[in-house]
């Protein structure tokens, strides 16, 4: 769910240039208040006990971030990096209670964010285990594009996203281009017809 005019509730907020690869918040920290994104994009990082790092998932303009780990009161479940030039707002949770308590009309709309983002990630769980990598792949590659498509997308960072491998990722991709569905340019590539090619996905 996008919150177009979420930024104009709190006027005081002052918003914040994030540079590309720098971490808004880290694995393991308290929240101590919210971010609501104006440009760029976010992705979460999650680092597993055997060192493993896996991008889960990603935000952009208009979302909200850290919100859900602040309602449950609960440490961040991942670090938060700027995948590209971002602009934020930080709510501290004094300002945002406050807010709150004047206007709780709000949380109406934080709820149907968290509730939204929690149908998309029992779908993402699902899928992992009644889809092919090929078909994981497919669906992650014609999402990311079709939502950010002026990001470059990694090899890596699909393979996370879509919960393959680097090699898996690069040999759909190759088999994509050589069918005629994708046209690469260098590291990036462009989708010719999203909706066909999900359509497609069982011959993958």
């Amino acid at each position: 769910m996008i919150l177009d005019n979420f930024d104009t509730l709190f006027p005081t907020a002052r918003p914040k240039k994030i540079r590309k690869g720098s971490v808004i918040y880290n694995e393991g920290s308290k929240p101590s208040g919210i971010y609501y994104i104006q440009s760029g994009i976010i992705g979460l990082h999650h680092l597993s006990e055997n060192g493993k790092e896996t991008f889960l998932r990603v935000f952009g303009a208009g979302n909200l971030l850290g919100h859900r780990s602040y309602f449950a009161d609960e440490l961040y479940h991942a670090t938060s990096i700027a995948i590209n030039d971002t602009q934020l707002i930080f709510i501290p949770k004094e300002e945002f209670e406050q807010h709150i308590k004047e206007r709780p009309e709000t949380l109406r709309f934080i709820l149907n964010q968290i509730a939204s983002d929690l149908g998309r990630a029992e779908l993402r769980m699902s899928g992992r285990h009644d889809k092919s990598a090929a078909g994981r792949i497919i669906e992650s590659i014609v999402f990311l594009k079709l939502h950010y498509p002026k990001q470059t997308w990694t090899r890596k960072q699909i393979a996370d996203y879509s919960g393959s491998t680097f090699e898996t990722v690069t040999r759909v991709l190759n088999k994509l281009e050589k069918n005629g569905d994708i046209i690469k340019n260098g590291r990036d590539f462009k989708i010719i017809t999203p909706d066909r090619l999900l359509e497609k996905i069982r011959e993958y």
